[in-house]
């Protein structure tokens, strides 16, 4: 079933105009037929298709599933695919609510959801007030390829990181630390590049029985590695790695004898960043930061008279990257960063492990911080519902989007509308267009290449599937 989206329309009595006019701290919702990542989509996925088909130059191409992926992207929160509708059980004010796509690594809205989903999972349910560091763990560029071909080879690596912390801590002292590990595949140049970013304790959980036979969670603060310590760790991952190549044949024996002897092995591992444990806004901003999306709009500009896309990368010494790149080259960049499927992201290990008798305890003492501090966070009420569209937007913006304006009672769900007829008739009575978003044609040049359209290349689900039949004649 769709998840909802942040596509928002709201309805009553009003005029349109009055109800465009929203009051002060009122969300307002997206919209995404004006946003120029979907104006790029819907004007060039025909010509990145014919490109995907037969492209000209040796160039990494992302899988062919992509095509489906961003076909989808482009109906996220569009109401005229389907909405849900919302009303005000006092007054009967009424809010629309699109669908959205729940595309990972593509889709920069439902991955900013996904992101405050994780975030208020993890500190409302697993990590405890303690001191946390965060690990990064960034491979050579001659070892990348091989990581993003074979899916579980960054499963395998963000393994090899878990346990060599999990080794080095326990050497410092008794106990098990928490580790919750993310898999980022992008860079800040839009570039396909696979590393791990580690939340992990700065010690260990233990649990100690007192007199009476209770248990009590217990944590054993460890300073971190000192530079020769954090070279050891680097060393026993570089030379698990390279075997684990090797063995599944990527590189040859002499290639990975001769990596183990270079003076810069390009691998790096960052530990500086620590967070202590009255820092909880601190934690939250470093577990948003590790599981925040791929692309930022923000730094995007679609000029589609010109076919120009312009995107500005992370800062350097101070200074933006400037990108100018054609609207297939950008495709292509976007495509390769969508994860494979059935391969998870977010990995737990240590007292986070699923079978870990220490989860309980810690879940137990997460759960115990936030009754804490419930009195002063303002969307603390929302917790039970922490999964929800509306719950994520208001831990994100601090405005629960289903509130009446005029009762500020809580909207419920009285309808999905999914039959074509009906969206039709409520497009009209706001004034929006009711036409299917389109997408432009290819270019002439692949128009030699293309074959005859089949029922799967219909774009408008109401368009006739019968043209090459005859009408029939007036006398039947």
């Amino acid at each position: 079933m769709c998840a909802l989206d942040s596509a928002v329309i709201a309805g009553g009595s009003k005029p349109a105009a009055a109800r465009n006019c929203q009051p002060p701290g009122e969300y307002r919702a997206r919209n995404p037929l004006k946003n120029p990542l979907n104006r790029l989509v819907l004007d060039n996925l025909a010509e990145f298709e014919a490109w995907l088909k037969d492209p000209p130059s040796g160039k990494p191409r992302p899988h062919p599933a992509v095509i489906a992926a961003l076909e989808k992207f482009s109906e996220c929160g569009v109401l005229r695919y389907g909405a849900v509708r919302y009303r005000c059980p006092e007054c009967g004010y009424d809010v629309f609510v699109a669908f959205s796509c729940k595309r990972r690594g593509l889709c920069p809205s439902c991955d900013a959801k996904r992101s405050a989903i994780m975030v208020a999972a993890a500190l409302d349910r697993l990590l405890p007030p303690a001191r946390y560091r965060q690990w990064v763990l960034v491979i050579p560029k001659r070892l990348r390829y091989f990581v993003n071909s074979r899916p579980e080879l960054s499963g395998y690596l963000s393994k090899l990181l878990a346990h060599e912390i999990n080794r080095y801590l326990k050497q410092k002292a008794a106990g098990v630390p928490a580790q919750l590990h993310f898999i980022q595949r992008f860079g800040g140049a839009l570039n396909l590049h696979i590393h791990i970013h580690a939340v992990v304790s700065d010690g260990t959980f233990i649990l100690e029985t007192n007199a009476l036979g209770l248990n009590r969670l217990l944590f054993r603060r460890v300073d971190g590695p000192d530079d020769q310590e954090l070279e050891n760790i680097v060393c026993a991952i570089r030379r698990k790695l390279l075997r684990r190549l090797v063995r599944l044949g990527c590189l040859p024996p002499e290639a990975a004898g001769e990596m183990l002897n270079w003076e810069n092995s390009g691998f790096s591992l960052h530990k500086e960043v620590v967070i202590y444990p009255d820092n909880r806004p601190g934690l939250e901003r470093l577990l948003g930061y590790c599981s925040r999306p791929a692309l930022s709009l923000k730094r995007l500009i679609y000029a589609a008279k010109s076919k120009i896309v312009i995107y500005r990368a992370e800062r350097h010494d101070n200074q933006p990257e400037i990108m100018t790149m054609k609207p297939v080259e950008f495709l292509r960049r976007w495509g390769l960063l969508m994860p494979p499927p059935h391969k998870n992201l977010v990995h737990y290990y240590g007292a986070l492990a699923p079978r870990s008798p220490l989860r309980a305890a810690l879940t137990e003492q997460a759960g115990k911080e936030v009754e804490k501090i419930k009195a002063a966070e303002r969307t603390e009420k929302l917790k039970k519902k922490a999964c929800s569209w509306a719950a994520c937007l208001a831990r994100v913006f601090e405005v629960f989007p289903l509130i009446c304006p005029k009762c500020r009672l809580e909207l419920k769900p009285v309808a999905v509308i999914l039959e074509d007829k009906e969206l039709v008739r409520l497009l009209n009575h706001f004034g929006l267009p009711t036409e299917f978003p389109a997408f432009s044609p290819s270019p002439v040049q692949y128009a030699a290449k293309r074959g005859p359209p089949d029922e799967d290349s219909q774009l408008n689900p109401l368009a006739d599937q019968y043209d090459n039949i005859d009408p029939p004649s007036p006398e039947d």
